[in-house]
């Protein structure tokens, strides 16, 4: 209980401040440059400010103002933000009474902000009820990390046609149903993590239905079904792709020498004029395409020696990262790299992370043609996390 005290009083003081400068500042122009004093505590702040405060608490602790006071007791019920985590597997049980609970006791009305993570297991239907609960037609901020889903989800569907989304974080190794209409007028950042796409139609359906995005991530999802997808938006900033075959189901017929097979690729167009930053992590499971963009920063973790990464055009790129997580032999890595840095004509900076060797054999390996950007633009080559063999030169 002292913590909480503490945390509230630290909080309430800060409202306090905000709320002395504004009056001092009418008050001075009311009487002039005299000396203006005021004396505040934190029961003279409106029930709003103080479930300002309670909301910026974590879910336990708001609630536990409720035995501050009288005044207090009811306060918790209209916080505008819940963040709900599972904890240990034995307290599993208890955790489920208690969300549920807080569904009933809480104001799921006004709620702007909800975070969940938990194990879904066997209760699908109790889940199901709380995101139908929580899940309002005014809420701004939606964070789902959803494990062990042994049943299919339902999402409200009042959800995909929400005017107040602007930040969607979603996490579920599961196929995402969606409903007839999807349309996110305001939703500004979208995260979709182990997402599986039933088909093109839906995945076509969701980034059509975001016309205001402006940051995209997409990590370990799963496109084996979608055949081709367009990513449009005036807005796009930043897009951050990861894809790692390790982490993602396919089946083994899927794959060929470490990548997939062109019959289940991908083919994904990037469309973003006002695109400045890209980023790609992965084994290049899929085919990206960008247009009218402007990129001025990528960094790309994807070079490999069995990879058939298509790779996009860079014209106004500028910076560049490659991470190649793996050791990979220089001659092998030709045709990608001479192929990315011919599709960044304006490069600066080039950085490299990993190690790149070359046999003795190949010692006089040289770009042909040499891409325009060593003869112009491009001032700067960092290497870095190299080792030495004694039989290779390495770069």
């Amino acid at each position: 209980m002292p913590r909480l005290l503490f945390r509230l009083l630290g909080k309430a003081l800060w409202c306090l401040g905000l709320l002395k400068k504004r009056k001092k500042h009418r008050n001075g122009r009311e009487k002039g440059e005299g000396k203006v004093e005021s004396s505040f505590s934190i029961c003279d702040l409106p029930d709003a400010i103080l479930q300002l405060i309670i909301s910026s608490l974590p879910t336990k602790e708001a609630i536990q103002t409720s035995i501050l006071s009288k005044r207090w007791e009811h306060l918790w019920r209209d916080i505008s933000n819940i963040e709900l985590k599972e904890g240990k597997p034995e307290e599993r049980q208890q955790f489920m009474q208690f969300v549920t609970g807080l569904l009933v006791a809480c104001n799921c009305s006004i709620l702007e902000k909800f975070s969940l993570s938990c194990k879904v297991d066997k209760d699908a239907s109790r889940v199901n009820e709380w995101l139908c609960g929580f899940i309002n037609p005014k809420i701004q901020e939606l964070c789902l990390h959803l494990e062990e889903i042994e049943e299919p989800l339902v999402f409200p569907d009042q959800l995909f046609t929400c005017a107040t989304l602007t930040k969607f974080t979603l996490d579920m190794q599961h196929v995402l149903k969606l409903p007839s209409s999807v349309h996110f007028r305001c939703l500004r950042t979208l995260t979709l993590s182990n997402i599986i796409f039933p088909d093109s139609s839906s995945a076509q359906q969701l980034f059509f239905g975001c016309p205001a995005l402006e940051d995209l991530s997409l990590i370990n999802c799963n496109l084996k079904n979608v055949r081709a997808v367009s990513i449009y938006s005036l807005l796009l900033r930043r897009i951050y792709i990861q894809e790692y075959l390790d982490n993602m189901l396919y089946d083994d017929d899927d794959v060929e020498i470490g990548f997939l097979s062109d019959t289940i690729r991908c083919k994904v167009l990037i469309v973003g004029p006002n695109l400045k930053s890209f980023t790609y992590h992965g084994d290049g499971m899929n085919d990206f395409f960008l247009y009218y963009s402007t990129v001025i920063d990528a960094s790309i973790q994807a070079l490999s020696e069995s990879m058939s990464f298509r790779l996009p055009l860079f014209c106004n790129l500028g910076e560049l990262d490659l991470d190649l997580s793996k050791p990979v032999e220089l001659f092998n890595l030709y045709e990608e790299l001479l192929t990315l840095l011919r599709n960044s004509p304006s490069l600066r900076v080039l950085r490299f992370q990993g190690e790149v060797s070359l046999a003795k054999e190949d010692a006089n390996f040289i770009f042909d043609p040499l891409p325009v950007c060593f003869s112009t633009t491009l001032t700067t080559i960092e290497i870095s996390g190299i080792t030495g063999k004694k039989k290779n030169y390495l770069l």
